[in-house]
């Protein structure tokens, strides 16, 4: 498996490092592991009192210290890594990277918001979300639990997200364990609720039926070719039904039965300030758990 980090020298990044480290421990096969550091492009007005050669020396040589002093966290788990530092915008020049060299994973660091704040990236994950589509692990200070097989919760919404992100779990097995424990969760809309909500104090009972009808369809109709998906590849997953706010649902049970959250994501491309959707973003918000984003290859991308 083939991992980029970008490494900025904080504690998020650590926490990256050491979580790709960790999880190593359980591969059959050492992950190639690829650590970068991006300086930021040099502005003008810099350029302007010093020659680029000189100034382009002392970002590459900040970035090689950052990466050379993180090197040895990865190290102590029996990987040499590839280190690389860049001089260019974060999101673009990692997207290249992964392009480049077939990265079937970035592992980033993220601090994380409260949810009052309602979203949980910072810049720097942004703007990589918003220039690729190789899946994105967004991992918490919080370290994972000592344990071979990971407990994943996937949350799925009915889209082409959802299949993409058993087949990202079913072809990298290695990362999650040998058996980890997977739920499938769909939260539906309550139908019945608006149903109410639009009718006199006493609704037909067909209505409510119909409701209940479409919402059991949805469900199944999510779930179906997504549990078809791991099965296949052997894994023993569950589907959970929820209805009602699909950010506090999948932050609740997250709360009680997962590791790591895997959700596919819709990026919002050029035209919006954000990369991810509402649900994504609140339950990142309210959760210290480790996310993996799962893009598609036909996402808009900033360019």
């Amino acid at each position: 498996m083939r991992i980029l980090i970008p490494v900025d020298g904080s504690t998020c990044s650590r926490a990256a490092v050491r979580f790709i480290g960790a999880r190593s421990k359980f591969m059959g096969e050492k992950p190639d592991v690829t650590l970068l550091n991006v300086q930021q492009n040099i502005p003008g007005t810099v350029i302007e009192h010093f020659s680029l050669e000189a100034v382009r020396s002392v970002y590459e040589a900040e970035g090689k210290a950052i990466v050379e002093k993180l090197a040895p966290e990865i190290e102590a788990y029996g990987i040499e890594p590839h280190m690389a530092v860049r001089i260019d915008d974060c999101g673009p020049a990692v997207a290249k990277i992964a392009v480049d060299d077939n990265i079937d994973l970035i592992t980033m660091g993220s601090r994380g918001l409260s949810p009052v704040k309602s979203f949980f990236l910072g810049s720097v994950s942004r703007s990589v979300l918003e220039h690729t589509t190789t899946p994105v692990l967004l991992v918490r200070e919080k370290e994972l639990p000592e344990r071979e097989n990971l407990r994943l919760l996937l949350a799925i919404d009915g889209s082409d997200y959802g299949e993409s992100a058993a087949a990202f779990i079913a072809d990298h097995p290695g990362l999650f364990g040998p058996n980890p424990t997977i739920d499938v969760i769909f939260v539906a809309p309550d139908y019945t609720k608006m149903a109410l909500a639009e009718v006199d104090s006493v609704t037909p009972a067909p209505t409510l039926k119909f409701f209940e009808k479409e919402n059991q369809l949805a469900w199944e109709n999510a779930v179906t070719p997504v549990l078809a998906t791991l099965r296949d590849a052997g894994f023993d997953a569950k589907a959970v039904k929820r209805t009602g706010d699909a950010a506090e649902a999948i932050a609740a049970y997250a709360g009680e039965n997962a590791d790591l959250i895997v959700m596919g994501s819709h990026g919002w491309g050029k035209f919006k300030s954000a990369v991810l959707g509402s649900t994504a973003a609140k339950v990142g918000a309210a959760t210290e758990l480790p996310i993996l984003i799962i893009r598609s290859d036909k996402d808009e991308l900033l360019v």
